[in-house]
């Protein structure tokens, strides 16, 4: 099962990267700190929902292998070559100690295109507009359909995410605990941390 709730949504200048902070073990919840978003560069993120403990080690791997690649070419990577890397690095694993992660690359091409690739624990790359993953995603993709269009502004897409991400986490017992939030836009990159706590009190005030 890949646990908690990651999604990407495209807007017309660029991508909005979002994940929550829990980490759970059957009934228990292990840490409500965890961050699931990740830049590259000026130009690139990643978010992922699965096991925190391979996301840490695919992005230790891809980190290394990205300096590298930024050294040789002297240009910063874009998001396919970060998504390709990262499906080789998992394609070979697929057979023994496969990576339990679902990952979204999002950012910029060089041509500033915004551009959004989901990859499965398997390697497979599959570009979206917009995509979610994770225990909560079903949840959240009913809210990306609703809301999503063509060349959305910045705000709007921030809203949408963060409204997709708290369905998923009022709905999913696996998913809550606050929201990164990581922007990649022609202007630069942006990272908040949006609270999703529900108060009891205001539970039956909820229509």
């Amino acid at each position: 099962m890949v646990l908690a709730t990651s999604l990407g949504v495209k807007f017309k200048n660029g991508v909005v990267l979002a994940a929550d902070r829990r980490v759970s073990y059957g009934g228990f919840i292990l840490s409500k700190a965890a961050k699931k978003v990740m830049k590259i560069n000026e130009r690139v993120g990643l978010s992922m929902s699965g096991l925190p403990a391979d996301f840490q080690e695919l992005s230790e791997i891809l980190s290394y292998n990205i300096a590298l690649y930024e050294m040789d070419i002297e240009r910063k990577a874009t998001p396919t070559n970060i998504a390709r890397l990262l499906s080789i690095i998992m394609y070979q694993r697929r057979f023994y100690g496969p990576f339990y992660a679902e990952i979204l690359v999002g950012g910029l091409e060089q041509n500033n295109m915004p551009k959004i690739i989901v990859l499965d624990p398997a390697g497979g790359m599959l570009e979206e507009d917009y995509a979610a993953t994770g225990t909560g995603a079903q949840m959240a993709t009913g809210i990306l359909e609703r809301y999503f269009k063509k060349d959305l502004e910045k705000d709007e897409a921030v809203e949408i995410a963060e409204r997709a991400m708290r369905a998923a986490i009022e709905r999913d017992a696996l998913s809550g605990d606050g929201i990164d939030i990581l922007i990649i836009s022609d202007s630069g990159t942006e990272e908040k941390f949006v609270p999703a706590r529900i108060e009891w009190k205001d539970v039956g005030r909820r229509s």
